[in-house]
């Protein structure tokens, strides 16, 4: 079986809408959250 790798943009594609304005503590809770989740790539 082919492994599944996760390639995650939240922090950066995520933060480019408008009215979107992410705090530091924001960024940190949500890659905490996607490095719980297994996610191999977080971008930031």
């Amino acid at each position: 079986m082919s492994k599944v790798e996760i390639y995650d943009t939240t922090l950066r594609d995520g933060a480019q809408a408008e009215g979107i304005s992410l705090s530091l503590d924001d960024k940190l809770m949500i890659s905490r959250k996607l490095d719980e989740l297994g996610v191999h790539y977080i971008e930031g």
